[in-house]
């Protein structure tokens, strides 16, 4: 009996696509290069092993997109979720502030979850790193820094929040005249106009790679209204979100 439950070592099948180890654990010290550099904001590397990564997750021998049987979309999904975790934890770590890491983080499994096509996935992976990579969204030493320039970092790190002017100068420990004053004089526009232009630059993002409501990327983003929101967005774009999400689209048709 033990005689005929031996295998039979010529019909042993090895899959010549299979990765080695040491494949294996070249990818992976690869991908610490990478994230390392995203902590870092060293964007020369990030750029450096971007293509590279786009190109692992084709990997015949990684196998990535078959993951999930006929279904190379979701299979998708699921690496870039998982490497949202990866780049977010990497870009915290070097310093993008806890609510900026959760906004941004949040924001991407969104637009992932509601992709419909790998062109659109690859986009998106590529905004991802763009973000996360972005030293400028980073905290900073505030002392060589004017108080304009202190208050366009506050408001880059928490734009969606419904804050008062009086609530920033407080923040910034300056008085609000003050603040109004010199934000203006030096960036030529006003602490509203300008915290609002950061929100589109975000509901643009959500507009075009979600299928979520005006209503909903509205309050995401931190205008009071949705009618605000679509006043405000035709003011600067100079046609409605719905508009503007049916032009962007067509281009890609």
């Amino acid at each position: 009996m033990r005689e005929h439950s031996r295998v039979n070592e010529d019909e042993v099948v090895i899959d010549p696509n299979r990765p080695t180890a040491e494949y294996i654990e070249a990818a992976h010290k690869q991908r610490e290069k990478f994230l390392y550099a995203i902590q870092v904001c060293d964007r020369d590397v990030v750029k450096e092993f971007e293509n590279d990564l786009f190109q692992k997750f084709r990997d015949k021998q990684l196998n990535i997109l078959n993951r999930i049987p006929n279904d190379k979309i979701r299979s998708y999904k699921n690496i870039l979720l998982s490497h949202n975790t990866l780049y977010s934890y990497s870009a915290e770590k070097g310093g993008l502030s806890a609510w900026q890491t959760h906004f941004i983080s949040e924001k991407y499994a969104i637009m992932i979850e509601h992709s419909a096509t790998i062109a659109e996935l690859d986009q998106i992976h590529s905004n991802m790193v763009k973000e996360y990579s972005d030293p400028t969204i980073r905290r900073s030493n505030s002392d060589k820094m004017t108080i304009a320039e202190k208050a366009e970092k506050y408001i880059e790190m928490n734009f969606a929040e419904e804050i008062s002017m009086d609530g920033i100068a407080a923040k910034l420990h300056v008085h609000p005249s003050h603040l109004m004053r010199a934000f203006k004089k030096e960036k030529g526009t006003t602490i509203s106009f300008y915290r609002n232009q950061r929100r589109l630059k975000e509901a643009k993002q959500l507009i075009l790679y979600s299928n979520l409501s005006i209503t909903e990327v509205s309050i995401i983003v931190g205008f009071s209204t949705p009618q605000y929101f679509s006043t405000f967005f035709k003011e600067v774009e100079g046609v409605t979100p719905v508009e503007y999400k049916k032009a962007e689209k067509k281009q890609y048709e």
